[in-house]
């Protein structure tokens, strides 16, 4: 499909042009999705959803004008050049507009394509699902498989711009997932959930399955939890969700612009524990979100924001970029909006791609003997409530673990924290030497100091 995606972005291009555009960008994203759904130990659904668009955006002296549609034929795609134009005209003019990408080389990127996902059917989905599920029951009577499945992806991207930017890209994916839960005489744990995902066709459902089954059986053994301020050692799932609705959001240009980021004119300053690095990198090798170019057709790239404790830049699409004179790092993402629009449906935005954490040389048992008295924290709820500006947090912990004498001993229920993002990333005293991806996060385990802990 690259020639004809490609072909249909730059006649559209063409056709805004020679409408009299001053500058025009054209963008076809194809997503084919194909899943299974589990609902309490069974297979409850299966999909097959495929969806290609073409977005036009065109400005016209500063004025900038917008049109998509999923008829993906030549006369659609200069129609809505034609209409993004006519956009263009009725639009007020944009004073902080600059200019559309230029072209840049491309990376390579490694490990993002398989064939052999393509290939796949829902049988496969299927497949994996109900293994994962026996993998569940398999752990113990007690246990439920209480939602999960098994989802396929294949993405597609052409980008091109007035210009010269000219790409294609693809990329494969696939995941396994499983929530469980389990029931003892006297309790019944929470939801525990696990996963396996993959730009290759490397998938084990067993495991998946095995995971979360046991982190269920584990979570059933409870008992009392202290209030205070402890040590506590975080899981990928926790950082994920923490780090998400603080930082994230503190990283992006145009909050650094609006004066709505915490680290705002602080490059160059200590901003974390100084055994903290961590960058951006759309081109990590299998990354979750890795690719040749962003879905503005600027190439994507490694981007540094804290070196040792010290940050040193911000993410930035074209838009924002150009605003406060730099280069675009390769961020511009689409979607969201809350109008249930396609991402092709919308303009660009700033979204990261794989923030990577670097992990540190510790082992588990370093990890949980250096928390010595404290607890083990695998997910929180409620993140999304935290304050982006500030980093205040208060979240629910579910499952987590007691540490005692430097072992994991039970689990708690009833159990908060709170804190402050921002003020968390400078308590990192020990960071673990095994990383997993867990959504845009790619992280070890880490050991925090001095977190208040609230238990009934």
């Amino acid at each position: 499909m690259s020639s004809i995606y490609l072909d249909l972005c730059k006649k559209a291009v063409e056709e805004a042009m020679k409408l009299g555009a001053s500058e025009a960008e054209a963008l076809v994203l194809g997503e084919r999705s194909v899943g299974t759904e589990v609902e309490r130990g069974q297979i409850k659904s299966c999909s097959d959803i495929a969806d290609v668009g073409i977005a036009v955006r065109v400005i016209l002296n500063g004025r900038i004008g917008f049109a998509f549609t999923n008829v993906l034929t030549e006369e659609s795609a200069k129609e809505m050049a034609n209409r993004a134009l006519k956009a263009a005209k009725s639009s007020p003019k944009d004073k902080n507009w600059r200019s559309l990408p230029s072209p840049k080389a491309y990376p390579v990127v490694q490990e993002t394509y398989d064939k052999r996902i393509e290939e796949l059917t829902s049988d496969t989905t299927v497949e994996l699902s109900q293994r994962a599920i026996e993998a569940t029951f398999g752990i113990g009577p007690n246990v439920l498989p209480a939602f999960g499945g098994t989802q396929i992806y294949v993405l597609e991207l052409a980008c091109a711009n007035s210009h010269g930017v000219e790409v294609y890209d693809k990329g494969t994916g696939i995941a396994t997932y499983m929530a469980a839960m389990a029931r003892s005489e006297t309790q019944v744990s929470p939801m525990c959930y696990e996963f396996l995902a993959k730009r290759k066709y490397e998938i084990d459902p067993e495991w998946v399955g095995r995971e979360a089954g046991s982190l269920a059986v584990k979570s059933t053994n409870v008992g009392p939890a202290e209030p205070g301020k402890f040590r506590v050692l975080l899981d990928p799932f926790a950082l994920q969700s923490i780090l998400t609705y603080t930082f994230v959001e503190a990283i992006k240009g145009d909050n650094v612009y609006r004066g709505k980021s915490a680290y705002k004119n602080k490059v160059g300053e200590k901003v974390a524990s100084e055994i903290l690095s961590i960058y951006d990198d759309g081109t990590l090798p299998g990354g979750l979100y890795s690719a040749k170019a962003d879905l503005e057709g600027v190439p994507c790239q490694r981007t540094p924001i804290i070196e040792r404790g010290v940050l040193s830049g911000f993410i930035y699409d074209n838009y924002w970029a150009r605003l406060v004179g730099k280069e675009s790092t390769g961020n511009a993402g689409r979607g969201g909006g809350g109008l249930g629009l396609p991402k092709y449906g919308t303009v660009p935005s700033i979204n990261p791609t794989n923030i990577v954490v670097e992990p540190g040389d510790a082992s588990e048992e370093e990890l949980i003997s250096e928390v010595k008295d404290g607890y083990y924290i695998r997910e929180v709820q409620g993140a999304h409530q935290s304050n982006p500006e500030t980093g205040e947090f208060s979240v629910a912990l579910a499952p987590a673990f007691r540490i005692k004498e430097g072992r994991i001993t039970h689990a708690v229920k009833g159990v908060m924290m709170a804190g402050n993002a921002y003020e968390m990333l400078k308590k990192i005293i020990l960071m673990g030497k095994e990383a997993r991806q867990v959504g845009n996060f790619v992280a070890p385990k880490v050991v925090v100091e001095g977190m208040t802990i609230i238990a009934k």
